[in-house]
């Protein structure tokens, strides 16, 4: 390999390094994609994540709106209705 050969490597190795960095970070799914109506359904006795939301009183119509929805009530919510501990363990167990 001469030396072209050799530049051509490390042209690829960055190459591969920029989009490896692209595509880390936070990307953001549709939460309906996650907590699809079969996993809801199998963990409470909801049939969506929508009438989930609906019967713990959670009212929201944009992702800014869902982040401002306390924590502690989410989770209690998810405490009450599931097996689940916490909505973050709930969403690891749908993430997998």
């Amino acid at each position: 390999m001469g030396l072209s050969g050799i530049d051509d490597f490390s042209n690829l190795l960055d190459d591969l390094d920029r989009k490896a960095r692209e595509l880390d970070g936070k990307h953001e799914v549709p939460i309906e994609e996650i907590l699809t109506p079969d996993f809801v359904s199998s963990y409470s006795k909801y049939a969506s994540i929508d009438s989930f939301f609906e019967a713990g009183g959670f009212n929201f119509e944009s992702q800014e709106e869902f982040e401002h929805v306390p924590d502690e009530e989410l989770d209690a919510h998810v405490q009450a209705t599931t097996k689940f501990g916490s909505w973050d363990e709930m969403l690891t167990e749908a993430g997998e």
